[in-house]
């Protein structure tokens, strides 16, 4: 989707529809199946399959403890998918862009360049994380409990400091509160389609799940 606004509109409502009930989280699978680009969005395994190792163990341990193990998997799965989808289709200025257009030049320029710094500290995270994996396995450290806590660590005291540094720097700049962009977007027709069809998993999460296998089929 070329449109920002119509990928955060599908993107929340999917994931409330996924949130609400396993009917749901079914049908904004096949959503995500249909209109994205599948498994092209996903981070590289070393990343997504410890985020879903740790929905697997916590779903474990909700049915252990006679909860709905099998249905928390399904929907925080389903919810991760979407945030992988967004965050890869997500290009730098976007968010800003959309927050200003959605909120106004104060308070939208406020919250769009939060959630610009909060992107950017990711990707910067991204990068720190496979340097010290080459950093790790030159030094001949196999990954494990005893290095990843350190490590973990020094990530975050890193990024508290990476943080203030740009706070010092808006400062100096003259920063106080607000800014104005112009925000252009391109919508296609494929755009409105998709985020019509995104409030279809919306109304089938109100059905049993035995219900919406049946509509799907």
């Amino acid at each position: 989707m070329q449109d920002p606004r119509l990928r955060l509109f599908a993107a929340a409502v999917l994931s409330l529809a996924a949130f609400a009930s396993t009917a749901g989280a079914v049908a904004a699978l096949v959503w995500w199946l249909l209109v994205t680009p599948r498994t092209k969005v996903l981070p590289r395994p070393g990343v997504f399959l410890p985020l879903i190792a740790m929905i697997a163990v916590t779903a474990a341990l909700s049915a252990w403890g006679g909860g709905a193990g099998l249905s928390y998997f399904i929907r925080m799965t389903v919810i991760l998918l979407l945030a992988a989808w967004v965050y890869a289709g997500t290009e730098e200025g976007e968010m800003l862009a959309v927050a200003v257009w959605a909120l106004g030049d104060r308070v939208g320029f406020e919250i769009g360049l939060i959630a610009e710094m909060g992107l950017t500290g990711l990707a910067v995270i991204r990068q720190d994380i496979e340097h010290m994996r080459v950093a790790m396995a030159l030094k001949g450290i196999r990954p494990g409990v005893r290095s990843i806590v350190p490590l973990a660590a020094n990530l975050i005291v890193t990024e508290i400091r990476r943080s203030d540094e740009i706070a010092r720097l808006l400062v100096v700049r003259g920063y106080t509160i607000g800014g104005r962009i112009c925000p252009l977007f391109r919508t296609e027709p494929g755009d409105v389609l998709a985020s019509i069809m995104a409030l279809i998993p919306v109304l089938l999460s109100t059905l049993p799940l035995r219900d919406v296998f049946i509509l799907l089929g």
